[in-house]
């Protein structure tokens, strides 16, 4: 236990700096030549074409823009991009779908982007440390703004409300993509300022629990229905390693937890969280995104400590840094039996859990979602936020807002969203006749053009997922999205999350000032807090442990963020709980 006390410090304090080493550089160098981007496809659905202005219009001289909104004389912008560090794409930001933007936007808008290759995980440091030395990318992001608050504060990010207002016209596709409610999501209600604008997630599910579906055929196990069922499951993959996994029996993992507790813990942890609970307490509590402050959750940290001290989780899951590629790697080697992630984390193509376990173990090897978590009403509750994905924000040493727009606006397009998303027909995908994509093997695809992340998320900033503007063809794609992954697997994993969905409707607030400067050191807080209490304290001292440490992150911001939200609540509804037409919204989308 000592070992990792010592080693969860020790990873701590170096990780950002190994996360840096391996995605980041000193100096971002000059970007690629942009390419001749060819085979062009024609796009599908129709392109939105580009803008046109009337001549005349007094903005575009002021701009240097004719009236296609093209630059006269070349305008250059800094665009962050995420870094996997994958091996087919060593430097995303280097690669051919950061070409293939550098060369669309040089030839619509003789606009020059340079890419900020920033890591993925931490997502947040590398752009704080860079907006502290005012050397921000143009075009920022983050998933949510708490550790960019500070910054706003002091007059660090640009406020997007005027300039929308006065070039709304110019930015069609950015509307059109995400719509007016997330356009204006993150305005401040008292001043009107608008700091940030939230991308589009077209949600398909959020979490999902995966168990081997071909170890359950081997016990002869249903899958579980339970908690209760769902622990038998575990004992039984821990007691029979050897027919599971023959001389390997001793590296058998039945539940892999990662060091990011929060996330691959959550459909236990969660299912503690009163079924009542009311939308205030939910706004009350709802700072991490992680659930840490929600009442029950010490509840189902304890079931993990206990499955810890049974030897039915992976004894090593403190000791790797949030997004260790070794977290995933054993799944795909074969020796897990369950594990919580993205609802559709081991049929995509990177990291390619279930295809590539395939090769290693047997074509049978293989993985079902299944929902077992049951509230103390016995509700399964999958408590999902609502259609949103990225902040994206501009600091103020931005020079070049209306050209930084314009990136967004051409991002929005539907053409762009389109290509970047499902590649070229013959090389990523194929068409079918219903107007369905079917996604093509991956590995067949060159490696400069190989799409990293799924619909290539990391570059395309406003719509995470499949919209097609069509759902039945939308629904269809998604399940023909993950080569050599029956597609009735994944229709059966999406429909688990969105069948038990909950959705808490959208709390339009003030900045909250206690939770300024507070998200990176509670979260740092809550992660040690989940390692100790699960892997480094026994049973007897569990309720001891937590509480004391619980009360430490109370005390270094977590009840001033509880007490000041409670208060921004009364301030703007009342002394309600819930506000009226809760019984329309409380399930589902």
């Amino acid at each position: 236990m000592k070992r990792i006390l010592k080693l969860l410090l020790v990873l701590a304090a170096v990780a950002t700096l190994m996360t840096f080493a391996s995605c980041a550089r000193e100096e971002p160098p000059p970007p690629p030549p942009p390419p001749a981007v060819t085979p062009a496809p024609p796009p599908a659905p129709p392109a939105d074409g580009p803008v046109e202005v009337a001549p005349g219009d007094p903005r575009l001289a002021r701009h240097g823009l004719d009236e296609n909104l093209r630059f006269i004389e070349p305008v250059t912008i800094r665009a962050q991009v995420w870094c996997r560090s994958n091996d087919r794409v060593p430097v995303y930001a280097e690669g051919y779908w950061a070409r293939w933007v550098q060369a669309r936007m040089l030839e619509e808008h003789n606009v020059i982007v340079e890419f900020e290759n920033t890591p993925r995980w931490p997502d947040h440091d590398h752009i704080v440390m860079l907006l502290g030395a005012g050397d921000a990318p143009d075009v920022s992001f983050g998933f949510h703004m708490g550790p960019f608050n500070a910054f706003r504060d002091m007059g660090g990010i640009t406020d997007l409300a005027p300039y929308l207002a006065q070039y709304r016209d110019w930015l069609p596709n950015l509307y059109g993509a995400i719509g007016e409610t997330l356009v204006y999501w993150n305005m401040d209600p008292d001043t009107g300022a608008l700091y940030s604008i939230q991308a589009r997630m077209v949600t398909d599910g959020r979490l999902n629990t995966f168990v081997r579906e071909d170890w359950l055929h081997t016990l002869g196990i249903a899958p579980p229905t339970n908690m209760a069922q769902f622990e038998a499951m575990l004992v039984a993959f821990r007691d029979n390693a050897e027919l599971l996994l023959g001389a390997s029996a001793d590296q058998m993992i039945p539940f892999r937890l990662s060091s990011d507790v929060g996330w691959t813990g959550d459909p236990i942890i969660t299912s503690f969280i009163p079924d009542n609970i009311s939308e205030r307490e939910w706004f009350r509590y709802g700072f991490d995104d992680r659930r840490f402050m929600m009442p029950g959750i010490k509840e189902g940290v304890r079931i993990l400590n206990r499955w810890y001290s049974d030897g039915l989780i992976w004894r090593d899951f403190p000791l790797y840094d949030l997004g260790d590629p070794f977290e995933n790697d054993i799944i795909a080697m074969g020796i897990v039996g369950a594990f919580v992630g993205n609802w559709d984390f081991p049929f995509r193509a990177n990291p390619g859990i279930i295809t590539t376990m395939q090769e290693e173990v047997g074509p049978e090897a293989n993985f079902i979602a299944v929902a077992p978590f049951h509230n103390q009403a016995g509700n399964i509750v999958m408590h999902m936020p609502p259609g949103t994905d990225r902040a994206i924000f501009f600091p103020s040493t931005n020079e070049n807002v209306v050209a930084s727009l314009l990136y967004l606006d051409f991002l929005g397009r539907v053409d762009t969203r389109t290509t970047l998303a499902f590649g070229y027909e013959g090389i990523h995908h194929v068409r079918l006749a219903n107007g369905a994509f079917q996604a093509l093997p991956a590995d067949d695809v060159p490696d400069d053009m190989h799409i990293v992340s799924l619909r290539n998320f990391d570059l395309a900033l406003l719509v995470n997922g499949v919209d097609l503007g069509d759902d039945e063809i939308s629904a269809l794609t998604v399940g023909l999205g993950y080569p050599g992954i029956e597609a009735e697997r994944v229709a059966h994993a999406r429909a688990l999350g969105l069948d038990h969905a909950r959705v808490f409707r959208r709390v339009q607030f003030p900045p909250i000032s206690a939770e300024e400067g507070m998200a990176t050191p509670l979260a740092d807080l809550r992660n040690q807090i989940f390692a100790v209490t699960i892997a480094a304290t026994s049973p007897e001292d569990f309720d001891a442990t937590w509480d004391r440490m619980f009360e430490d992150y109370m005390a270094i911001g977590g009840r001033a963020i509880i007490n000041e939200r409670d208060r921004v609540w009364v301030e703007m509804y009342g002394n309600i709980y819930n506000r009226p037409g809760i019984e329309d919204w409380h399930w589902g989308f």
